[in-house]
């Protein structure tokens, strides 16, 4: 007897599970995992197509039975006016307010009619319960199902499962189970290619949302449009990647009819998640565009866990939510304000008085207004802050619920605000990282703590307390913190805190999931690393001497920056592009190029705008930087540069009419910066860790024509980049968080270096804390510190310089992560601030004279390594807070110019001359186009291969000699220069290339400098 694994199998399970008819109607699931909270099955009436009205496209009995339960009143009225025809007239005018209006706007609005105000279509769940009426309503809202539904009298296609709330049809699907051998995605074309837009059923805003769903995962739309409807996953994630993880009680998917599809939840997704959004893309006739949201898997479920928490937890607590690029974390942000301002306790107290929403990218700061302001379903609600701090203040003592503002205008804007006695906040971060840790998070703190009566006292022991509490953590606030690249001291401020003592997100919706899921691209998937090579000239016949280090520091610089270095690497960024970049996205592709200064950023652009004219390039490249950078004596800004644009860099960047393909950036837009059409990256500058991952996953944005990205790196290492994306690649964690004791260690070792007593210490702290001393008093108290500071050796200035600096980070950080207060490290603290800015530091330049004793004779870029780089799936580790330990400096040796730079040729360079250079070349090329002895070194063993490889390349070798005589010559003639020559380049032929020929020459014995000098040219 064989099991029935047919789909109306698992049509009958589902649909037992809503009408509660298996495990019993009303059955509660706890459960902590998805979708947060306690549900309750079942619920649902079972109906049949019979039921349902195909001309109005609903259930006219769940209809009539809400609106007569819950408005009886109304009902009365209209069925007095129409008579006999109320009911048809109803069904009638409802329709067409849904035809209109959309189904979400009038079940949460209702409609009016002549003699009829039907102000609701669903009751929604009361914030409190101190109103039986509203409570008694919202348990009238009518849930229904129907199996295999006929949408029209002649249809042979019907949805497997069709929902309605009030006789309203909202959710579609179509199942799949995969012993059949269909899947979800055999559900996903039946609705592209089976289902009809211009159905009232499958039409725009009529049915909220369309599953397509088997055992394993879900789908879900809000719009069907035919082969080009886009299906969106709605699944947990598993292994923080892609798709569901195994479920030991039952299938895979069964959280959507469990726990989805429950009465609360569907109720909760109509009222506060899904919702049509106004694009600010316009339409052929200038109408703006409306897009119906429904929320990702871990949207919804993020801001539920957030709300139950907090309901369950009150105010006072932090939340790290770790969401990636391509989580939609505006839109998230959005839900979650907007629900945090109702939200109330288990005593029907509301938790939050004001929702403070805080961007630290300027230009995001609109783009969130707007996405915030559309959630408003009362207008004034929310008060934008861009200007002053009146604003602020004003929206505050006016009851705004919602706030929005920048963490670059917050420090001005609160600079004058007056606490406000009795309220508490829920603070949100757009994107959390180390500026709230410091000075920005201490000004807030400022702004929200308690009432200035209460921290105003009359001794200086009251007054170090009210300094310590402004910038302790809050028990008036609560933060929920946004980032997808959390570092140490984020995840330990705002993490949530595990019985191991390590610290991890609150929510997690990862780099992988969101690759893996299509929502980003995997900017890593063709990473190409370039090394350089250049040679230096000492042009002056003395030999002075300088420091090493500092000399061989510059002289880099130097060569990075010097025009023919600039000018290769454009050439090569260039011609790389036009080659393989510019006809990508349907020839709509652009490149960013990274540089580390402003200065290298002009010469990049006079570089790109020379080579490109020169050659007659059909594309133009724009630069931005800020402010003014003077170069070779001539001022430049962005704007001279970019030939005084009429619009924005990004816009221009982007608007397919102009041929701008290349944004050379210093510093700007290698964060918060979103442009699909971004394709490939030329990196010029050293990224590490956070900065690595922020600015290459610039190309990460999706774009319908966009299949892949490219990054051509000319300064990092790929295992450094590889190390960098591994950290924010899954799930962040904080292996252990900071011991305080540490600032203990710290204070201890300041005072024995016996530079500052009690007495004045107690004295700064009597002038700093009632705040009126003035400047001069300040200054007066630490300069005999200053003075003692300036009689030891400079050895001992660097290490209390450095421990001081320690002590003030250690101390500003513990006081926000955890409770303790400490009257006399407080003291030190503001003590050690004031003292650290005004100790005088070794001024010992760098010897900038050594560049005019130089020259570069010549300069070349090698690509070392190209392919997919992958990050680490596993979770990350990251160390806890700790002081930054003092390096004592080694005392340099002073070197002479000429030995420097012969060091700097031995490491970068090469002395061939450009005859050599075209002998090895050509000789290379010869070798590598012939098949034949390809395929000799393919089958033989090494040693038979290289004796055939050697007498082949003998004869290709004489064909040559012309091109540089005295190379070969000394290829046959020097026995040590043949052996090593030839082994290297027989492994370049052979597919051992990465090995560099420095390895061969450290293997030679014997050999002389000069032949060192001519083997390291590599190839």
């Amino acid at each position: 007897m064989s099991m029935d694994v047919s789909e109306q199998v698992l049509e009958k399970e589902i649909v037992e599970i809503l009408t509660g008819s298996e495990g019993g109607s009303g059955e509660k699931l706890k459960q902590p995992e998805p979708l947060y909270g306690d549900y309750k099955t079942g619920g649902f009436e079972k109906k049949t197509s019979q039921d349902f009205d195909t001309e109005f496209c609903l259930i006219p009995e769940d209809a009539f039975r809400f609106v007569k339960g819950t408005q009886p009143d109304q009902w009365e009225r209209f069925k007095n006016y129409h008579g006999e025809k109320a009911e048809r007239e109803f069904l009638d005018k409802l329709n067409l307010q849904i035809s209109r209006r959309g189904t979400i706007d009038v079940l949460r609005n209702g409609f009016s009619l002549p003699a009829g105000r039907f102000n609701k279509m669903a009751f929604f769940k009361p914030a409190n319960e101190l109103n039986p009426d509203l409570v008694k309503k919202y348990n009238s809202n009518v849930f229904s199902v129907i199996r295999q539904l006929q949408y029209r009298q002649d249809s042979r296609q019907a949805p497997d499962l069709t929902i309605f709330l009030n006789g309203l049809p909202i959710f579609t699907v179509e199942l799949k189970n995969p012993p059949t051998g269909q899947t979800v995605e055999d559900a996903k074309r039946q609705y592209k290619r089976d289902r009809d837009p211009r159905e009232p059923l499958f039409s725009y805003n009529r049915c909220l949302a369309h599953f397509a769903v088997d055992t394993e995962e879900v789908y879900m739309t809000t719009e069907l449009d035919g082969e080009n409807t886009q299906f969106l996953p709605f699944n947990k994630g598993y292994k923080n990647g892609a798709g569901n993880p195994p479920n030991p009680s039952g299938y895979r998917s069964n959280y959507f009819w469990k726990y989805l599809l429950s009465k609360d939840s569907v109720l909760g997704l109509v009222e506060n998640f899904i919702h049509e959004f106004e694009e600010r893309t316009e339409d052929e006739d200038g109408i703006p565009e409306q897009k119906l949201i429904f929320p990702r898997y871990h949207q919804l479920n993020s801001v539920r866990e957030l709300l139950s928490d907090a309901k369950h937890n009150g105010v006072g607590n932090n939340y790290l939510i770790q969401h990636s690029t391509g989580s939609g974390k505006t839109f998230t942000i959005s839900w979650l304000a907007h629900q945090l301002t109702s939200l109330h306790d288990e005593d029907d107290n509301l938790i939050f008085d004001t929702v403070i929403v805080i961007s630290d990218r300027r230009h995001l700061d609109e783009q969130l207004q707007y996405h915030v302001r559309q959630f408003e379903k009362t207008r004034g609600l929310v008060a934008n802050i861009d200007k002053h701090s009146d604003q602020l203040r004003k929206a505050l003592e006016q009851g705004k619920k919602i706030v929005v503002s920048t963490l670059h205008k917050f420090p001005y804007i609160v600079e004058d605000i007056q606490e406000i006695p009795g309220q508490s906040f829920a603070i949100i971060i757009e994107e959390a990282h180390s500026s709230q840790t410091g000075k920005m998070r201490e000004k807030m703190n400022e702004v929200l703590s308690l009432d200035e009566s209460d921290i105003e006292g009359d001794d200086l022991q009251d007054q170090i307390n009210a300094s310590i509490q402004k910038r302790a953590k809050l028990d008036n606030a609560s933060s929920f913190a946004f980032t997808a690249t959390p570092k140490e001291r984020t995840l330990e401020i705002f993490g949530d805190k595990q019985p191991d003592g390590s610290y991890e997100p609150f929510s997690l919706y990862s780099m992988r999931q969101a690759i893996e899921e299509g929502f980003i691209l995997d900017p890593l998937q063709n990473y190409t690393s370039y090394t350089e090579y250049f040679n230096l000239l000492k042009t002056i016949e003395d030999d002075p001497e300088y420091e090493s280090s500092k000399a061989s520091r510059l002289l880099k610089k130097f060569v990075y920056q010097h025009p023919k270095a600039v000018s290769k690497k454009s050439e090569i960024m260039v011609e790389h592009f036009q080659e393989n970049v510019a006809e990508k996205i349907r020839g709509e592709a652009r490149a960013m190029v990274v540089t580390s200064s402003r200065q290298q950023a002009i010469r990049y652009k006079q570089a790109f705008d020379r080579y490109i004219e020169e050659n007659d390039i059909p594309c133009k490249a724009l630069v931005a930087f800020s402010g003014t950078k003077e170069v070779d004596g001539v001022e430049y800004s962005e704007g001279d540069m970019n030939h005084h644009l009429d619009e924005p860099i990004e816009d221009a960047f982007s608007n397919t009419d102009k041929d701008y393909r290349f944004l050379v950036v210093a510093e700007k837009f290698q964060t918060g910066f979103d442009e699909p059409l971004l394709h490939t990256m030329y990196v010029d500058k050293i990224l590490g860790g956070v900065k690595a991952v922020q600015t290459i996953s610039r190309l990460n944005r999706i774009h319908p024509h966009k299949e892949d990205t490219m990054v051509l790196d000319f300064k990092n290492d790929p295992e450094n980049i590889q190390q960098a994306f591994s950290r924010f690649y899954t799930k962040s964690r904080l292996k252990e968080g900071t011991d305080p004791n540490l600032l203990y260690e710290l204070e201890q070792q300041l005072r024995d270096f016996h530079l500052f007593t009690d007495e004045e210490l107690d004295r700064f702290a009597d002038l700093w804390y009632p705040g009126e001393a003035s400047v001069e008093e300040l200054h007066s108290a630490v300069d005999p510190v200053v003075n003692r500071y300036e009689d030891i050796d400079l050895e001992e200035q660097d290490e209390f310089r450095s421990e001081l600096k320690s002590f003030i980070q250690l101390y500003s950080f513990l006081l926000q992560v955890i409770s303790f207060q400490d009257e006399e490290l407080d003291k030190l603290y503001q003590f050690a601030r004031f003292l650290y800015r005004k100790l005088p530091v070794d001024k010992s330049e760098l010897p900038y004279e050594v560049k005019q004793y130089v020259d570069i004779d010549s300069y070349r870029v090698q690509e070392i390594s190209s392919g997919s780089i992958e990050p680490e799936s596993d979770d990350s580790d990251m160390g806890p807070q700790h002081r930054t330990k003092y390096k004592r400096k080694k005392e340099e040796e002073k070197d002479p110019l000429s030995l420097i730079i012969e060091r700097l040729n031995e490491l970068f360079g090469y002395d061939f001359d450009e005859d050599t250079k075209m002998f090895v070349d050509r000789l290379q090329k010869k070798l590598n186009r012939n098949a034949a002895l390809r395929n000799i070194v393919e089958v033989n063993p090494p040693e038979k291969a290289k004796m055939k490889f050697e007498e082949i390349m003998d004869e290709e070798m004489v064909e040559i000699i012309d091109i540089d005589t005295e190379f070969y010559n000394k290829n046959t003639s020097n026995e040590d220069f043949k052996v090593i020559f030839r082994d290297w380049l027989f492994n370049q032929f052979a597919g051992d290339g990465e090995k560099d020929i420095e390895e061969y020459i450290e293997q030679g014995e014997g050999q002389t400098i000069e032949f060192k000098e001519t083997l390291l040219y590599d190839v």
